[in-house]
């Protein structure tokens, strides 16, 4: 090892660029050929010696290499005799500085020469978490300098840092924010709330997302102040922030200025300023009650905080991260030297005035309580009563109109007459509005000014529900009767129309006569009897007759709206009214052959509609047209189907009033020409077939399947097949719904049969029809639901669905115990069901699945007496119609119990009935005498009853008396066994 450190001493170039002179830290090598203790590098400590074997401590620092040399081989003349090859060379030269504070390892490092402090605070482990950056401190000799680590952070300019020398100490303080209590570091915490102390920062509460005390930026808006707390809450009133710079408050619309960005009006920010965003922000420390300030109430974080000098209020609240949203910050009160005093945030944030803050010293408590409803009669409050979404108090400002008090409240709620607002004041006469008339032309309607005090009233409209006809007097009402769907009497207004009442009583029934409207005027002073006017609606819906044509109501009058026959075929007792000529004829094979109604903008597809359209037995081909005009009569005959084939609305014949249409009967078609439609179709029978034609063609022409077929399994029977083979199957209801290729529509042939089955009726309907559904598409119900059974399932629906289907559990179900056994044809398995638990919690998950195949039991309840706790029932025993556990409650008495019970039996003693009472301190015994109390019942008072207590009424049998008798009997009985036994 020796060889090669003199080998390298030889080989290596030396150049002195650290120095002429040693310094603490630097590394020497001492050249002593044949001593091994010398073989290693020796360092230069602290205290600038060097500690030699056999010597000791041998002082270098500030001398040049060949003046420590030769003191050093002075020193070890004494020991070593052969000196000849002894050299003193510098391997490192290292300069040590001292590294205080906050920091992860403090004490001293070795550095090189020309390193910076984020090397040596590197060396030392780094700042702590909650090292103040700014505020560092370098110490040399007896001077101080301070210099900004975060600024070179910041910018990465090594200008900003002072350069080192051997023996500089490096302190890093701790921030000002951690308290006097050693705590464990939480980054967030400064990252959300602020990294700035109450004086050279900005303090910025309220509805803010991260409120807190924040380092202060040159140019620096309020904007940018708002946005370093990460904006404003939902909660918050941003057109009344509040911001107070050097004792002066400013009040800051943060909404206009994003609506205008006009900077003009952004108040200035200098260190220290308070930014206050209405409704609703550093780290809380605790400390000694005596030696801090106690915090507590409508505060984010209450607790005892460190005291500061010159700290107020507002920095003291502010240390409790800000007020709650629930806060009355109008009553912040302060004990200081116990002497208690009222503090009003509100008024000094408004005002920015500190006449009326209360002093803070150590030891001081502040209590912030919680807003309560109180009478509010400040001098700048209007009240808003009655119908309004939010009656009550408000504040105003000068300006506030009235629709500004009104839009406050909510509005109106949906029970308010708006006709009929009224202001109510103390020094003018009441004044009414119509916010109706202001809606249509606020321009000409002039709302009043608004002075504090007033009162605005909003009154709740007539209900005309009620029967009651004195809510709205005849001169303000009018009645419509007839063939409307709300006949009634209604509220009348003079700009209200005709159409207004129509629509206001739901409009005319389908069934009404609307050509014929007749209106009743009142008697006049002019005419003393009533006149009558007649109105043709559908003329002037027709012809878009002007407004001004329609009637003109007045309050008192009466509308009487016609019926028409509820169906056009009902003429028996109604035809005579219906004139001739305005009636056309329709015979044959239609649903509803009879006499018509019919005008000149009716066609011949209306007239075969309004008879119900040709029946299954209509030869739609050969259709009869007698054109009568009343001298002449021609005929026509009609190809109906060859109008469905085509569509050309000009092979449609043209009919009026007067003419004669006969349907004739169809001929019976061969099979060799027919397919058969028979079971769930609208129209089952024999059609024509030919090749042309598809299934669907068929069974459109059949009507289409009913509501309640079961198109699953429609079966096709082929006349032209044997055995098995003779039976399709077509799933309809898939191709409907999952779509498929028309080619994959059965063919059919003339002479096929289609059979549509029907569903039952009802799903609990399977006593004769059960046999026709497939097991495979079933599923069981079995227990206490409404209707057990076997029910028709697809797996698109679920537990809950075939449940109701069933009626649902009834008032014997056992809902904790419903079991599934679900089947796949091998094995079984069961789940058990707590449908309870699901209707109180609404977890889905709870539902188990079901398939068809699968049983469903719901058992039946065996008590639910376990239900009722022993602490809220009366135990009832003895002689009496129904004993047992009953529900009592501190409004009942024995009386009660005894009457819900069915009363005592004809063989009970009411004299001695017998109550134990249970408390905590142990069950107590009294009896109690009904027929005392029945006698006396002012004499006799009611005993006690509490929940839990036992009431036992016992039988005649059990009474003194009937026990005396007994007694008498039995001596009776022996007496005279022992004569009769003496007698033989």
């Amino acid at each position: 090892m020796r060889r090669m450190l003199l080998l390298l001493l030889l080989i290596m170039p030396f150049s002195y660029v650290w120095g002429d002179t040693l310094t603490p830290g630097d590394r020497v090598f001492l050249q002593l050929p044949g001593e091994e203790a010398f073989d290693d590098p020796y360092t230069i400590n602290d205290q600038g010696q060097l500690r030699l074997p056999e010597v000791g401590l041998v002082n270098v620092a500030g001398l040049t290499v060949i003046d420590a040399e030769q003191r050093v081989r002075q020193k070890l003349a004494s020991i070593y005799r052969n000196l000849d090859e002894f050299k003193l060379t510098i391997m490192e030269q290292l300069i040590r500085i001292k590294v205080l504070g906050y920091v992860e390892k403090p004490g001293t490092v070795s550095l090189k020469p020309g390193s910076n402090v984020q090397m040596a605070l590197s060396a030392a482990g780094g700042a702590r978490p909650g090292a103040q950056l700014d505020k560092f401190k370098l110490l040399r000799n007896s001077n101080t300098k301070i210099f900004n680590y975060k600024a070179y952070l910041d910018s990465g300019d090594q200008t900003l840092l002072p350069s080192l020398k051997g023996g500089d100490t490096i302190f890093i303080p701790a921030s000002s924010l951690l308290g006097n209590i050693e705590m464990n570091f939480d980054d967030m915490s400064i990252h959300e709330r602020g990294d700035a102390d109450e004086a050279q920062g900005i303090t910025i509460f309220g509805e803010l997302r991260n409120p807190g005390t924040f380092s202060f930026k040159p140019n620096m808006t309020v904007v940018d102040a708002l946005m370093r707390a990460n904006g404003v809450t939902r909660y918050a009133d941003v057109t009344k922030i509040r911001v107070i710079t050097d004792g002066m408050s400013y009040r800051f619309n943060l909404s206009t200025y994003l609506e205008t960005g006009d900077t003009s009006n952004l108040p200035p920010i200098k260190p220290g300023t308070t930014i206050f965003a209405p409704i609703e922000a550093p780290e809380k420390t605790s400390t000694d009650d005596t030696q801090g300030v106690t915090i507590f109430g409508e505060l984010h974080k209450p607790g005892t905080f460190s005291f500061k000098p010159n700290m107020n209020v507002v920095d003291a609240l502010m240390r409790a991260e800000g007020v709650t949203r629930y806060a009355d910050v109008t009553k912040i009160r302060v004990i200081t030297d116990n002497v208690p005093s009222q503090f009003d945030l509100k008024v000094y944030l408004d005002t920015g005035k500190t006449d009326n803050m209360p002093e803070v010293k150590p030891g001081t408590t502040i209590f912030v309580p919680i807003e309560v409803k109180d009478i509010n009669t400040t001098s700048r409050t209007i009240y808003v009563m009655g119908e309004a979404k939010a009656a009550g108090p408000y504040e105003t400002s000068p300006g506030t109109s009235f629709i500004d008090v009104l839009a406050n409240a909510g509005g109106p709620t949906r029970f308010a007459d708006t006709t009929n607002i009224k202001i109510l004041s103390n020094t003018k006469a009441p004044i009414a509005i119509n916010l109706v008339e202001y809606a249509q032309n606020p321009a000409k309607y002039t709302l009043p000014t608004m002075s504090p005090g007033d009162v605005i009233f909003i009154p709740e409209k007539v209900d005309l529900n009620e029967k009651s006809w004195l809510k709205v007097t005849n001169d303000r009402a009018i009645k419509i009767m007839g063939a409307v769907y709300k006949p009634g009497r209604y509220e009348w207004h003079d700009s209200m129309t005709f159409m207004d009442l129509l629509a206001h009583s739901g409009g005319p029934k389908q069934q009404a006569n609307l050509s014929n409207i007749r209106i009743i005027k009142e008697s006049t002073a002019e005419n003393k009897g009533h006149e009558v006017q007649f109105f043709d609606l559908q003329a002037f819906t027709k012809q878009g007759s002007p407004t001004n044509l329609l009637p003109n109501l007045n309050a008192s009058d009466t509308v009487i709206v016609d019926e028409l026959p509820h169906d056009p075929t009902d003429n028996k007792a109604g035809w005579i009214r219906q004139a001739a000529k305005d009636s056309i004829y329709i015979f044959g094979e239609v649903g509803a052959p009879g006499r018509y109604a019919f005008n000149q903008d009716l066609g011949f597809l209306d007239i075969l509609s309004a008879a119900d359209g040709p029946n299954s037995e209509a030869d739609i081909q050969e259709i009869l047209i007698s054109h009568r005009n009343g001298k002449t009569s021609r005929l026509t005959r009609f190809d109906l189907a060859r109008y469905f084939e085509t569509g050309n609305e000009k092979v449609l014949p043209k009919v009026s009033a007067g003419d004669v249409i006969y349907v004739p009967k169809t001929e019976s078609v061969a099979d060799t020409k027919a397919v058969k439609v028979i079971g769930a179709v609208n129209t089952p029978g024999r059609y024509k077939w030919n090749n042309q034609m598809s299934f669907l063609d068929l069974l459109a022409m059949a009507g289409g399947p009913k509501q309640e077929a079961n198109i699953s399994n429609i079966r096709i029977i082929k006349e032209s097949r044997v055995g098995k083979e003779n039976v399709i199957y077509f799933d309809l209801e898939s191709f409907i719904n999952e779509g498929g290729n028309f080619a994959g529509l059965p063919r059919l042939e003339a002479g096929d049969t289609i059979v549509i089955d029907e569903l039952p009726h009802d799903p609990s309907d399977n006593k004769a029809s059960w046999i026709r559904q497939s097991s495979d598409d079933s599923i069981y119900v079995f227990g206490q639901v409404g209707v057990p059974g076997r029910y028709a399932f697809n797996r698109e629906l679920g537990f809950l669905d075939i449940l109701s289907a069933a009626d649902g559990p009834n008032g014997e179900a056992d809902l904790r115990q419903i079991r599934i056994s679900h089947r796949d044809g091998n094995k079984t398995k069961v789940t058990q069901l707590n449908l309870s638990l699901y209707f109180e919690t609404g977890d889905e998950s709870l539902i188990p699945k079901v398939v068809p195949g699968d049983v469903i039991y719901v058992p039946r309840r065996q008590g639910d007496w376990l239900d009722k706790p022993a602490e809220r029932v009366v135990r009832l025993m003895g002689a009496v119609n129904k004993p047992g556990r009953y529900s009592f409650n501190t409004q009942m008495n024995i009386l009660d119990l005894l009457a819900e019970a069915g009363g005592p039996t004809d063989n009970a003693y009411i004299d001695r009935i017998m109550i134990v009472n249970t408390s905590c301190c142990g069950d107590k015994s009294q009896t109690f005498s009904l027929r005392d109390y029945v006698n006396d019942p002012s004499g006799s008072p009611l005993p006690l009853l509490r929940p839990g207590d036992t009431v036992y009424v016992p039988d005649q049998d059990d009474s003194v008396t009937e026990q005396f008798r007994q007694g008498i009997r039995d001596a009776l009985g022996i007496i005279t066994l022992i004569v009769l036994g003496a007698a033989l």
